[in-house]
């Protein structure tokens, strides 16, 4: 009877001991999203059906905080070449590419943008400006308020959201600045038709939003440790070929040295080394100089990353794809790994950036960060 009686009294400790912890768990998990008054979810590079895009999209589902989540794509929304135009034979699996990447958070009632990016222009092809043309409407004709792609029509913005009271979004197409191909429309559909009156444009808008946190969004990053910035792994020496397809693992030692020296050499546009990509670096950031609550978000490298030294830059481009990057001088933290970021904005005015990436088939905080913006 004295250890029934003693057993029966420890349950009771341990049951109001266990309790509580249980209780305070969930009133610290409250009180964190109680101090988030504005979340980013960022996604960049994921216009590809595969495991890998389907389980950053779903874990990333699992954070939005209702009334308080917006979401957004950075560009390669569909690979490989962009939205199928009407009847051609890929129209069909390219609107299932996208829808996939929407619906799970419209369904939650979270605003979800898409940036251009150069894919989404015909992989910077002759038939870009009708292919993000078609993807804007497509998107449009969801007859969804919360949903779009930004800016439209194959114009180059900047487009502004307002995020909060505290934080504003520009937009910008920056593949608009670096396609190779006719991108005029007719006259009165684009606010802006020319790099300069793209720039007086944010200048306008810097105005307009001195004071408060202002994000860039673009495809393309201004900065990255990747192989679009000109650094490239060991990979790329021996097996050259998987910069073509990630299963093309034949070796080509001699030859592979080549392939990063070339690009060093004959620059593509997609690349930060080539004058126009430089030109529209130069130009944007001189809007913005000196001021110290900039935040730029692209994708466009297949990888995670967070650099902060003037600026802060974050790249989130391993939606459904992964390359190298690496940890460079000004890089807090850089990973290979499938993933996405968040980007909180607290009551403190302080912007917390936490990534998520996949390791061991699972989905974990890897780095987090706070800065006051």
């Amino acid at each position: 009877m004295m250890n029934t009686s003693r057993s029966f009294s420890f349950l009771i400790v341990l049951t109001f001991w266990i309790f509580p912890s249980a209780v305070n768990a969930q009133d610290v998990k409250n009180n964190q999203a109680d101090s988030i008054v504005t979340r980013m979810i960022l996604i960049g590079d994921a216009g590809e059906m595969d495991m890998q895009q389907g389980g950053v999209i779903n874990h990333a589902s699992a954070n939005v905080l209702k009334g308080k989540t917006t979401v957004f794509y950075l560009g390669d929304n569909i690979y490989p070449r962009g939205m199928g135009l009407a009847g051609s034979k890929e129209e069909q699996e390219t609107k299932d590419i996208i829808t996939s990447q929407y619906k799970p958070f419209r369904e939650l009632s979270a605003p979800v943008y898409f940036i251009p990016g150069n894919h989404d222009w015909d992989k910077s092809g002759p038939l870009g400006l009708a292919k993000i043309q078609r993807q804007g409407a497509f998107l449009k004709e969801q007859n969804d308020s919360g949903l779009g792609l930004v800016p439209l029509n194959g114009c180059p913005g900047p487009y502004e959201i307002s995020i909060g009271k505290d934080l504003v979004v520009l937009a910008f197409d920056s593949e608009w600045w670096l396609f190779p191909y006719d991108k005029k429309n007719p006259k009165g559909v684009c606010e802006c038709n020319t790099e300069d009156e793209v720039i007086s444009k944010f200048k306008q808008l810097f105005e307009k939003n001195r004071g408060k946190t202002i994000v860039l969004a673009s495809h393309h990053p201004f900065q990255t440790y990747g192989s679009h910035g000109g650094y490239f792994s060991w990979k790329d020496h021996i097996f050259p070929l998987t910069a073509i397809n990630h299963n093309l693992y034949i070796p080509l030692p001699v030859v592979g040295s080549l392939y990063p020296l070339l690009r060093t050499v004959f620059v593509n546009p997609e690349d930060q080394a080539h004058k126009s990509y430089k030109m529209m670096i130069s130009r944007v950031d001189a809007v913005f100089k000196g001021y110290d609550k900039l935040v730029h978000i692209a994708g466009h490298d297949h990888g995670l990353q967070f650099i902060k030294n003037e600026q802060i830059q974050v790249v989130s481009g391993s939606g459904a794809k992964h390359s190298y990057v690496r940890k460079g001088k000004d890089a807090k933290y850089a990973s290979t790994k499938p993933g996405y970021v968040i980007m909180d904005r607290l009551i403190n005015n302080y912007v917390r950036f936490t990534y998520y990436a996949q390791t061991d088939g699972k989905f974990e905080k890897v780095f987090n960060t706070e800065c006051k913006l």
